[in-house]
């Protein structure tokens, strides 16, 4: 899935100014937010965020897999934190991700069925419903 989707996921200056208004869509007002492409900026850090998370986990599991190498103790120790790091960040990012689809309205809907009406893709990612639709 990485390979599919990284190039969707780059950060530009739509996306830093996006950031920078948070407040303003928390507050309800996410109509006059910058325009999005497919994913928004928190879709993109959520993204980075979990593909880095998981290359953590995999390097740090194969460091703990004791059976299979033999590291030193202080590395294996290093990589047990790591490890428990990377996982309650992740967790904390699905978290955040769930709370963000459960507050905005249309989200469920798109991830349980993969689609999203027209509205909700002009209201929360005009630039992608205007890619898609040439309007």
């Amino acid at each position: 899935m990485f390979i599919r989707f990284w190039t969707l996921n780059f950060i530009n200056e739509a996306d830093r100014e996006w950031l920078s208004r948070t407040g303003e869509m928390i507050d309800g007002n996410d109509h006059n937010m910058p325009e999005q492409g497919k994913y928004n900026a928190g879709q993109k850090i959520v993204f980075w965020g979990s593909a880095l998370c998981i290359l953590i986990l995999v390097i740090s599991g194969l460091i703990l897999w004791r059976s299979m190498f033999d590291f030193p103790v202080v590395l294996v120790r290093l990589a047990a934190v790591a490890h428990a790091a990377a996982a309650v960040l992740m967790i904390i990012m699905i978290i955040v991700h769930v709370y963000a689809a459960i507050w905005t309205r249309g989200t469920i809907r798109a991830m349980w069925y993969g689609t999203v009406t027209r509205a909700w893709a002009k209201q929360h990612h005009r630039a992608w419903y205007r890619q898609e639709t040439g309007k």
